[in-house]
């Protein structure tokens, strides 16, 4: 077998081995009194697959934040910063660093604008 078909069939195998992922934000934790939101996505390690790229939709984390304030009494939600501040933390297993991985965001409840 030649070597150039040896690199491909290992390029074929890592590429397949890819996974991504479109994950929702959920609620993890917050508090009603301090008025905050925290959303997140945890990214479980799958066994003989790479690391899972995951994909979200902006909208539907400032919607999620909302909701949740106003059933809290607020007017809605504001991200932190003005901007979308993903935390991502990474937990090393094998030979990726990042193979499971968990992601949060911080929201602040605030008043109905009058």
């Amino acid at each position: 077998m030649s070597k150039s078909i040896v690199y491909l069939t290992a390029a074929i195998l890592a590429t397949g081995c890819a996974n991504h992922a479109k994950m929702d934000w959920m609620l993890v934790g917050g508090s009603k009194a301090d008025g905050n939101i925290i959303l997140g996505i945890d990214v479980p390690p799958i066994m003989g697959v790479a690391e899972t790229e995951v994909t979200w939709d902006t909208e539907q984390a400032n919607l999620e934040a909302d909701r949740r304030c106003k059933n809290w009494g607020f007017g809605g939600a504001e991200m932190y910063r003005g901007q979308f501040p993903v935390l991502k933390t990474c937990h090393p297993q094998g030979f990726s660093p990042c193979w499971s991985k968990t992601y949060r965001i911080q929201y602040q409840c605030v008043d109905a604008k009058k």
